[in-house]
């Protein structure tokens, strides 16, 4: 359980997926399931683009990146701040770090998504 306590946010995930199936239940007693189903795979689709870009900003893209030489700058001053070719390449070997929220809203939006499918089955 610590495991899945450090991996993703279970309490607040298990609530929202409650609330996910509850609105689910909802759209489908009241007739209108269509509705509720966009509802709930346009957040879905919302939700899994915000783990996408945690993921992405976890991945290092921008490290490395060449500088120029500023107006003004002698070229001492410049090869001084030059960047650590090392430094950049052990940055960018790193391993992707996945992050508690990007879980979760991957997590949420699988389930959304899901649900959406099902109600309009």
């Amino acid at each position: 359980m610590n495991n899945l306590k450090k991996n993703y946010y279970v309490k607040t995930t298990a609530v929202l997926q409650l609330i996910g199936v509850i609105a689910a239940i909802g759209g489908w007693l009241i007739r209108q399931p269509l509705l509720f189903s966009n509802i709930l795979f346009l957040i879905g689709l919302f939700l899994i683009c915000i783990s996408i870009i945690d993921v992405l900003l976890g991945a290092h893209l921008l490290a490395g990146w060449f500088r120029h030489k500023k107006k003004g700058e002698t070229d001492e001053e410049y090869r001084k701040n030059k960047l650590n070719l090392k430094k950049v390449a052990e940055l960018k070997n790193k391993p992707i770090q996945i992050h508690r929220i990007g879980i979760s809203g991957l997590i949420l939006g699988v389930t959304y998504i899901v649900l959406a499918i099902i109600i309009t089955w």
